[in-house]
């Protein structure tokens, strides 16, 4: 167990945790450490989301499942949108400035975008998540907490072989400069968090330890480039025992 994290004692009944990709750290973590977790990870549940009418519903089993759960429920929906759109280089390379960080670096060779501009592109990727999260909303009966997708990590050489590439067609194989991964990150958390204060939900900042003097994810939580890893998901676990 990693001596930066104190997990507390076993509460009663698993926790649940829904959502993607990112789910799987904190899984791997609660096997791991004999931490009761129910985990729902989409990615790995086909027929889990229904599209039916055109618009993202969970199937009639994950909506009686998380009707029948009473206690907090800690969601990771989507949290990889920033990086479909900027770990990779776009063929038309753009950055923008951060509004509330106007000082953070731009890319010399990268056309700058409006970021209201920036922001409607993400909001747009992320509708069909947010709609997923207003849903989870409504079926809880218990407080929901939104978890903070984890911090790009700032060294590029050493993400390159861990990058699938052929999931990002129409991209360069080049890894996009760590200020505008990290702009984009901080935008979409900052998208997620007003979302989460107009629905009446809890949006969970990152692991302070997990994160280094310039906002990037550090060495010991890498996972593959867009994911951390399970001692990622051992710090999320300590964050959510001490939530419920």
């Amino acid at each position: 167990m990693s001596a930066s994290v104190q997990l507390l004692p076993r509460i009663p009944g698993p926790m649940l945790c829904i959502g993607h990709s990112h789910v799987a750290c904190v899984a791997r973590a609660a096997q791991a450490r004999g931490v009761a977790l129910q985990a729902l990870n989409f990615w790995e549940m086909p027929g889990a989301i229904l599209r039916e009418d055109g618009s993202p519903h969970f199937s009639p089993a994950i909506e009686q499942q998380l009707r029948q759960h009473a206690g907090s429920v800690y969601s990771l929906i989507g949290g990889a949108v920033h990086g479909v759109v900027g770990m990779l280089v776009h063929p038309r390379r753009f950055d923008f400035v951060l509004p509330w960080e106007p000082a953070l670096a731009l890319d010399p060779a990268a056309e700058v975008l409006p970021a209201l501009a920036v922001r409607g592109m993400l909001e747009s990727l992320m509708a069909e998540y947010l709609a997923l999260m207003g849903e989870l909303r409504q079926l809880c009966r218990g407080p929901m907490f939104q978890l903070e997708s984890p911090p790009p990590y700032a060294d590029a050489q050493r993400m390159h072989a861990d990058i699938p590439w052929e999931l990002y067609p129409g991209m360069c194989r080049e890894i996009s400069p760590a200020s505008l991964r990290y702009k984009l990150w901080r935008l979409h958390s900052r998208i997620i968090s007003d979302w989460c204060k107009a629905s009446g939900v809890t949006f969970v900042t990152c692991p302070k330890v997990a994160v280094d003097a310039e906002g990037f994810l550090r060495e010991p939580y890498y996972g593959d480039g867009a994911h951390a890893n399970e001692a990622y998901g051992e710090l999320l676990l300590g964050q959510m025992r001490q939530l419920a």
